[in-house]
């Protein structure tokens, strides 16, 4: 949650907390084969104003979005018989008085939000990121990418706060979506400043937010009415030129294709505006589709589950996939794969000039010392291939098992790229 400075309305607490909620929305039927939605901020409003609750509502196709705020006990914000704030009922007071008057579920979370990771990882170096985090999660790769769906919540976020590497965190209700990149070692999900949440590199589109309808009329002026209009004008925010311009420079866009971005920000919230971003920027575009609905998992032939294993197994795993980048590293990997061959002819070179400067090592002179350590990296490089050799021999049989490239690049002595 983030916090809300006191000093800018008049509350007895000390913070106040953001508390987002979603209400389905019900169908109604004109004919048997004619559903229409029915938007659901039409019903949860008399209930709303029958706690005076201070609040935000967006309403989509398929749900509306809720914004609360709360105190540190969890009572929310409403408006006192004199225009002051003051907390009122909880989140679950107001989901079971819902459920009464309208039949309506409230529910803390987004059931209807699918959310992506699209994260700079090849496919070999996906099973040591399970076995690390201990989290599990379905994923296929592209171009040196790999788009990660989580198999829990708790799993997702265990990754986000994490990760060392640059992602992109992309999700979609259906109506609200939103493109955010995460830096290496930062997460915008810390930024807690409002004023330091311009900084934060992230889009947004959605349906417009408007107040909620839990205050009584002609409460605008009072510090309740100014306090909701403060809350709408912050769900509302949507992305500024800053957020855009952050983007761009994250991925080197030019002035056009920074243009393009500002465009697509500034048109509407449609299943494609997410695949068009991520086009632009140079990303695997199957995450939006993913986001979308538009692809499953199931459905992709080369999509792969990871569960958390110990360190070995997942090294074994990952020195047998084959990367999908076009890295050094990754041209080595998959020719190792498809002619394991290679490395046995790299190994017997490597350990007849290993014997060979050993040899001259033994003989003495002003280089023996150079000669005998050149021989003997030259001799464990031939044992590491060798071992390789069988690694892949042995998954070509039937027990397929992988090395994350970077333990590859460090583990032959391979230059990074």
């Amino acid at each position: 949650m983030t916090s809300l400075p006191a000093d800018d309305i008049a509350s007895p607490t000390s913070t106040w907390d953001l508390v987002p909620a979603t209400v389905l929305s019900t169908t109604e039927t004109d004919g048997p084969d004619r559903p229409e939605p029915r938007p659901a901020c039409e019903d949860v409003r008399p209930v709303i104003a029958g706690h005076r609750l201070i609040g935000a509502c967006a309403d989509g196709p398929r749900a509306a979005q809720l914004m609360f705020v709360s105190d540190a006990e969890g009572r929310l914000a409403r408006a006192a018989e004199d225009g002051s704030v003051e907390p009122g009922c909880t989140l679950e007071e107001l989901a079971g008085d819902l459920a009464r008057s309208t039949g309506r579920q409230l529910h803390p979370e987004n059931p209807g939000l699918r959310r992506v990771l699209l994260v700079r990882l090849d496919a070999p170096e996906l099973p040591l990121l399970a076995a690390l985090s201990g989290t599990g999660f379905t994923a296929v790769s592209r171009h040196g990418w790999s788009v990660v769906v989580f198999d829990g919540e708790l799993d997702y976020w265990a990754v986000r706060t994490g990760l060392d590497e640059t992602a992109v965190v992309l999700s979609s209700d259906g109506a609200t979506r939103s493109f955010e990149v995460l830096l290496a070692g930062e997460d915008p999900a810390d930024v807690t400043e409002l004023d330091s949440a311009d900084a934060v590199c992230v889009l947004e589109w959605g349906p417009p937010w408007q107040p909620a309808g839990g205050l009584p009329a002609g409460s605008g002026r009072t510090p309740a009415g100014q306090f909701e209009q403060d809350l709408v004008r912050l769900c509302a925010g949507g992305t500024s030129e800053l957020q855009i311009e952050s983007v761009a420079s994250v991925f080197d866009l030019d002035p056009a294709e920074t243009n393009r971005l500002r465009n697509y920000v500034g048109g509407g919230s449609t299943d494609l505006v997410l695949e068009s971003v991520l086009q632009l920027v140079g990303l695997p575009v199957l995450a939006a589709k993913i986001a979308e609905g538009r692809r499953e998992m199931a459905d992709l032939e080369d999509a792969r589950h990871y569960e958390p294993t110990a360190m070995g197994p997942a090294l074994l795993r990952g020195m047998t996939t084959e990367p999908t980048g076009d890295g050094l590293m990754a041209r080595y990997q998959r020719a190792v794969l498809r002619r394991p061959e290679l490395l046995l002819a790299l190994a017997g070179t490597e350990a007849a000039l290993g014997l060979g400067l050993a040899g001259a090592a033994r003989r003495g002179g002003s280089g023996a010392r150079v000669l005998g350590t050149l021989s003997a990296a030259l001799l464990a490089d031939a044992a590491a291939e060798s071992a390789y050799w069988a690694t892949v021999r042995r998954a070509r049989r039937g027990s397929a098992r992988a090395v994350p490239a970077g333990l590859l690049r460090r583990f032959f002595g391979l230059p990074e790229g």
